[in-house]
Parts: C-alpha cells; structure tokens; sequence
C-alpha cells in the first residue's frame, strides 16, 4: 500500500506527527557557513540545468567560499522525499560526502542538533559541523521549511577541522506526486583549503547529489 501523503490531512496528529519528524530530522543533506539565504534572492547566477535540475551560484560577502542553489522538480510525493532525508541518526543514502551523521540533542518537536562529519577527498582532511535545525511547517501552502545553523557550542572540539554551516532547505508539494525541492548552501570549511578548489567543484558535487536523490524518489 502506497504510504499516506504526509501533508494530505493537516489536522491530523499523526500527519503532523509524521512530516515534523520526517522534515525536521533533514541534516543529513547538509554541507553548508554564517550568511543570510533565501531561495528568493536574485543575484543567483545559473551554473548549470540538467534533468530538470537547476544549480546556482553566488558570491558571499566577507567569504572566499561560494555558495550554491539547486531547484529540482521530483515526481514523487513529499512523504517519499522526506523518507530520503534521513533522521540525523546516520547519512542519508544519496549525501556522497556524508562519512557518519548523529543527533546530539533534542531541543523541541521542531529543533534539534545534529553532529556530522564529511568525508573529504585525499589529500584534504575531513572536516565536522555541529549544527541547530529548526523546522516550519505551512500547511496553506503546503511548504515545509528546514534552516540550519551552526551551534559549536553544542558539541566540544573533536579530532576533525570544524567547518562553519548555515543554509535552508524546502519541500513545496505542487501535486500529489511533485514536489519542488531547494536546496541553499554555503561552506566555510576552515583550515588552509583553498576557496578555489572548493569553488571548481561546487556545481558538479552538488548536481551529483541532487540527481541521485531525483533518482531514488521516483524509483
């Protein structure tokens, strides 16, 4: 039996119960640094557009580091995306640079912080982020909204270079089996990494992600 749509009842408790964890628990997705994001900016510039995904790029006052946006249509329902995000508790099966993800604390039923450590390629080292999740439901519009942020306080110094994070992420459900999905990001990594190595390949591994994801939704 096909799973219920998680915003098909808004008055539900279970339907609540089911889309806040399912949402609120996204961080899996995250490589993300301290800059205000919203999807409506318009200084984006288009990078790339490729199987019904859109990647932006923009510079960041007072960073080196880009930031990126990805837009994608899924023909999926939202209760088949959110099931893709994961719980915190480990990386979600699409996020290629997530080495091992877990949940620190629970603050509310709609905040809670997340630890993560990314996998970076040799000869870089890999990087932690300790970040606050924070979701907002709006069931008019049938919208879920995740931002993120870094809390480093949240957890101690760890063995890793600790990357700085912020971002958001949105679920807008525009059928019973499509969503739009954006994803906003921006990374400082620390340490002496290059920005421009980062930057060269900001589009490509974010794309990669974006398709894998649009891929395991709608199979």
């Amino acid at each position: 039996m096909r799973p219920e749509n998680t915003f098909a009842s808004p008055t539900s408790p279970a339907g609540q119960r089911g889309v806040a964890r399912a949402l609120m628990l996204a961080p899996a997705l995250l490589l993300l640094a301290n800059f205000p994001v919203s999807a409506n900016d318009t200084d984006w510039q288009l990078r790339s557009e490729e199987e019904q995904v859109l990647i932006y790029t923009r510079e960041v006052e007072g960073s080196d580091f880009h930031a990126v946006k990805a837009t994608a249509r899924i023909n999926a329902g939202s209760d088949q995306l959110s099931a893709l995000m994961g719980d915190g508790s480990e990386c979600a099966p699409w996020r290629a640079m997530c080495k091992s993800s877990r949940v620190l604390e629970v603050l509310s039923e709609q905040e809670r912080h997340v630890y993560m450590v990314l996998d970076l390629p040799w000869p870089i080292s890999d990087r932690d982020i300790v970040m606050k999740t924070t979701t907002t439901i709006d069931r008019e519009s049938r919208t879920a909204t995740i931002d993120l942020q870094s809390a480093d306080s949240a957890h101690p110094p760890q063995k890793y270079v600790r990357a700085a994070t912020n971002g958001q992420m949105k679920i807008a459900e525009i059928g019973p089996d499509q969503v739009e999905f954006t994803y906003i990001m921006h990374a400082d990594l620390g340490g002496d990494l290059p920005a421009g190595t980062v930057n060269s390949q900001l589009v490509d591994r974010t794309h990669k992600d974006i398709r894998t994801l649009k891929k395991l939704a709608e199979s």
